[in-house]
């Protein structure tokens, strides 16, 4: 339903009014809007309505509390149009309140509940096909945690209802299939549903008889045990009659459980031309993976899926899990086949080896099976011509492998799960299987250690999956060892694995290891692959570019590339941008642990300092782009040592796609006792910084660099630290944290006798004075900045004084003194090409001039500076210049294009996580309705 208002309880609470979501409010505000939907178009009285959604523990006054809510929510459902006629879905009456809703489908609930009716009509009917459909569609409806958001008595207790009429549901819908003959589907949901609810005898019933009459006897009989355990273990009682009668009947195999005496059994067996392998039994904990499924059930007729992926990513579970829900669309003949491409102690097998043993599965005599491959292979495409049969081939080692195993025809679906890409194959559809999302992740580590223990401490569970990089098999190693060891809380398992350099020992259990599984694919590379996995290791950041991988193997790029991506071919690597490589975090630990076991510590160290010499050329190289005034370089690097960039936006590109690495190689180098090289990259980020607005990434940088400077002992690079710790600070305004910083910063610029350093830091603390209100203080060091430049010659540090002075003149009213210092820095950085510089002070200019009355004038040079500092990608400058010319509209009576720019000024500043962002927010609840 497009227009009026549709209410959703079969999940998280929502409302949509004319399509769009509407905003509930804080989740009392929820709880009466949930009461209110579920009781639709009845009047609820005002204490039942204080009962619902507080229950014994009232607030000091619960009668006002619900008409704050019930305010609130029609101020969220009732927009300004339709205000005229207040109460149009929130209705009040003498006793109390009543939803309103424009038909009797308007809310999910009452769809599952006409659904449901409907569905069992039709049984009554004996028409199943409909039944079938209608609970489908009813069960549709759920998603997600019911009456999701919504605290209170009312709700907890609607939520169990609801879950019981929905498994109530399902098993009638399971009970249909079973009805029609579907035996192996009706299977399937009569497990799922006893998994969930061990305790009902339903499901457990019906998943007997669906395996009884699928020929599967002994499964129905240990269907009987699972339940008989479930029922011991929680109750400390057998099954009741309704079970334990229904085992009976099975071994003495009651014909009058068959349906038409037999005959429909003995029909399901005929004309199948090929004999069973079982497929290996489906994980009994499978989690998640809704879309992967669909995908590769989707290859249903189109002939090979290929299913690839890292060590421990449930390619297999996969695989075996699809097949399993797949089985009846392939009554054929449903095989499987390890190819053992990656099983410890075991060489993978051949094809020859494997067709023979898929030829005898399918009914072939042992004499009859050829001895040559290509023979073989024949025959078996030959047997399998027109018949809708499943292969699974898993843990295969290469294409060559695969391929003559592949029957003829598209009818067959055949399953390919290798840790390799393998793009020789001619897949109708490949599937790269990723690590689990954060919650299918904390799902099945519930699931396999329990979900009451893990449901109490949630945080520790969280940080837990985190740990184990979302990755499978560690996710269920971790949970395993929880359950097995009582006296653990969720908590003492996170400390255990918070260990990095333990990390990989504490994924182990019994036959199952991370290591090893990792180990695996490890062995398989070449000796140049081996030695470029393990270097990855030293690399301190989450994602390396090509270039830096280079630098740190002492490759060259072509060569990088080359070993890159047979890493990514073997699923020991991912490519989430071209060029760009990442490894997952516990195959960095691996790498990490190898390279600690095969090289030495001065290889190691060697590729580290390749790795810094390389960054440290690259980007010293930017920052002469981004800031050509700078009075300090990097030491020299050797030629070609780092990446070249064209002009400014490549470098700033480039500086973008690398932050996240700067700060952990910083620290690097510093650990390994590179501090001249740590100190110089944190000075060579200032214009990067800078430029985007990166203040908290700028002091982390600093921060780590500045013991280095200080083991150095040299006056000037701890000098130059703190000013930009100071800078960073200023920006954040934390002004009373800069001004310490900046005066730090001066008395050792005075101790090295750096005039030019000196100037320098008398401008940056000026800037602060300013900004702390202590105007005079900040024009006497202004002042002082611009003697001293002009003393030593300094037209840069020059030029930055007067534009300075200029906003100070104009602080303390001395307006024309303001132009006139503002007017001189302009020509300078014009007369340079300083587009940055030329946006500040052209920003400065319109501030004065707007002081001084002359929005028009203002106004002008506003619009030259926003275009300079775009220019110049000075993204945190093009917020506070959009924020002026807001500022210079609203005086000049536009109040609708001054909203225009606050909100394009918020987008920046919020963007870059500026306080500016805040005032700007202030500033537009403040702007006059309709402006």
């Amino acid at each position: 339903m497009r227009d009026g208002l549709t209410v959703h309880l079969l999940g998280p609470v929502r409302a949509l009014l004319d399509g769009r979501d509407v905003a509930l409010g804080p989740p009392l505000q929820r709880a009466v809007f949930t009461v209110l939907a579920v009781r639709r178009d009845q009047v609820v009285d005002r204490g039942e309505l204080i009962d619902a959604v507080w229950g014994e523990a009232l607030p000091g006054n619960p009668e006002g509390a619900v008409h704050t809510y019930v305010a609130g929510l029609r101020r969220a459902l009732e927009p300004v149009r339709v205000r005229r006629s207040p109460g149009r879905f929130v209705q009040s009456h003498p006793s109390g309140y009543r939803l309103v809703l424009p038909d009797a489908a308007a809310t999910d609930l009452a769809r599952f509940e006409r659904l449901a009716d409907e569905g069992r009509a039709a049984v009554r009917a004996g028409r199943p096909d409909a039944a079938e459909r209608l609970f489908g569609e009813a069960l549709a409806l759920f998603h997600g945690s019911v009456l999701g958001g919504v605290p209170g008595p009312f709700a907890q207790v609607r939520r169990d209802w609801l879950a019981g009429a929905r498994q109530s549901l399902a098993e009638d819908r399971a009970e249909v299939l079973l009805r029609q003959g579907r035996y192996r589907e009706a299977a399937d949901e009569a497990r799922l549903l006893a998994d969930g609810e061990p305790l009902r005898e339903r499901p457990w019933a019906l998943l007997m008889t669906a395996l009884y009459r699928d020929g599967r006897q002994a499964e129905a009989l240990a269907a009987y045990e699972r339940a008989r355990a479930a029922s011991a273990e929680l109750l400390g009682l057998d099954p009741g009659p309704l079970l334990g009668g229904l085992r009976q009947r099975i071994v003495v195999a009651d014909p009058a459980l068959l349906p038409d005496g037999g005959a429909e059994a003995a029909a399901a067996g005929a004309g199948r031309p090929g004999r069973w392998v079982d497929l290996p039994r489906d994980a009994g904990h499978f989690t998640g993976r809704a879309a992967e499924v669909a995908r590769v059930a989707a290859a249903v007729g189109r002939g090979v899926c290929a299913i690839d992926g890292m060590a421990g990513v449930g390619k297999t579970t996969l695989a075996v899990h699809v097949a399993q829900r797949l089985a009846e669309r392939c009554p054929d003949a449903r095989l499987y086949v390890d190819l053992h491409g990656h099983t410890p102690g075991r060489p993978p097998v051949t094809a020859a080896a494997a067709l023979e043993r898929l030829l005898l599965a399918v009914g072939v005599p042992g004499e009859r099976i050829p001895a040559a491959e290509e023979d073989r292979a024949a025959l078996w495409r030959a047997r399998l011509a027109g018949q809708r049969a499943l292969l699974v081939l898993d843990n295969a080692v290469d294409t060559g492998q695969v391929r003559p195993l592949l029957p003829g025809s598209v009818s067959c679906l055949v399953l390919v799960t290798s840790r390799r890409r393998l793009t020789g194959l001619d897949a109708s559809v490949s599937l790269s299987l990723g690590v689990l999302p954060l919650e299918e992740a904390q799902a099945l580590f519930a699931a396999v250690a329990g979900p009451e223990r893990v449901a109490a401490e949630p945080a520790a569970a969280e940080a837990v999956v985190r740990a184990c990089g979302l990755l499978p098999l560690a996710v269920q190693i971790a949970a395993a060892r929880l359950r097995h060891r009582p006296a653990w809380t969720v908590a003492h398992l996170r400390d255990r694995l918070a260990v990095e350099e333990r990390r990989l020992d504490e994924l182990a259990a019994e036959d199952r290891s991370v290591e090893a599984a990792f180990a695996l694919s490890y062995r398989a590379l070449d000796a140049a692959e081996r030695r470029m996995f393990r270097l990855l290791g030293v690399f301190p950041g989450a994602v390396v570019g090509l270039d830096a991988a280079a630098a740190l193997c002492g490759l060259d790029v072509v060569a990088a590339d080359r070993l890159l991506q047979g890493l990514v071919d073997c699923q020991l690597l991912d490519e989430p941008h071209p060029g760009r490589y990442r490894l997952h975090d516990l195959l960095r630990a691996y790498a990490a642990r190898e390279c600690g076991r095969t090289d030495g510590d001065a290889d190691r160290r060697a590729a580290l300092g390749r790795l810094v010499g390389f960054y440290l050329a690259t980007v010293d190289g930017a920052e002469q782009l981004l800031r050509p005034q700078r009075l300090d370089r990097a030491d020299a690097a050797p030629p070609g040592a780092g990446v070249a960039f064209a002009d400014r936006a490549a470098a700033l590109a480039w500086l973008d796609a690398e932050r996240a690495v700067f700060a952990p190689l910083i620290g690097a180098a510093a650990r390994d006792g590179r501090d001249r090289q740590a100190w110089q990259l944190a000075r060579c980020l200032w214009g990067f910084f800078e430029a985007r607005g990166h203040w908290t990434d700028w002091i982390a940088c600093h921060e780590l660099a500045l013991p280095s400077a200080r083991l150095l002992g040299d006056r000037l690079a701890q000098a130059r630290l703190l000013v930009g710790l100071g800078v960073a600070e200023h920006h954040l305004r934390h002004y009373e944290s800069a001004v310490g910083r900046y005066r730090a910063a001066l008395a050792l610029m005075r101790e090295a006798g750096f005039r030019n350093g000196e100037a320098g830091v008398l401008t940056n603390l000026g800037n602060t004075l300013r900004r702390m209100g202590r105007t005079a203080e900040a024009i006497d060091c202004q002042e002082q900045s611009l003697a001293t430049c002009q003393a030593v010659a300094d037209q840069a540090g020059e030029s930055i004084a007067l534009a300075n002075l200029g906003d100070l003149y104009r602080d303390a009213g001395r307006l024309r003194q303001s132009l006139d210092v503002q007017e001189q820095a302009l020509a300078m950085f014009r007369k340079w090409g300083e587009r940055r510089w030329e946006g500040s002070v052209l920003d400065g200019l319109a501030r004065t001039h707007l002081a001084a009355g002359g929005a028009e004038q203002a106004l002008v040079h506003g619009r030259e500076a926003l275009e300079c500092r775009c220019a110049g990608g000075d993204r945190a400058g093009e917020a506070e210049t959009l924020d002026l010319l807001a500022r210079i509209r609203l005086e000049r009576g536009e109040p609708g294009t001054a909203r225009e720019d606050w909100r394009r000024a918020l987008a920046v500043a919020e963007e870059l996580d500026m306080p500016l962002a805040g005032d700007i927010r202030r500033r537009l609840r403040e702007l006059p309705p309709g402006g």
